[in-house]
């Protein structure tokens, strides 16, 4: 999956954005990762019943518990 962070850090190589942009951009893409990995941790640590009530796909909430399992 792309994410934000990858298709901006193509976007900037090709047009030339400048050294802090680019600096900032990096920033918010590690920044991005970071939540990533935060809401993933979070939602590894609730039970079915509560993601069910989240909104979350059967699917969704297998592979959620399975990377809980996983660590």
């Amino acid at each position: 999956m792309a994410t934000r962070s990858d298709m901006i850090d193509s976007a900037a190589r090709r047009s030339g954005f400048g050294l802090f942009r680019r600096t900032f951009e990096m920033m918010m893409g590690a920044r991005e990762r970071q939540a990533r990995r935060f809401v993933t941790a979070y939602l590894a640590s609730l039970d079915a019943e509560t993601l069910a009530g989240l909104g979350y796909e059967p699917e969704e909430i297998r592979r959620i518990l399975r990377r809980q399992t996983a660590r």
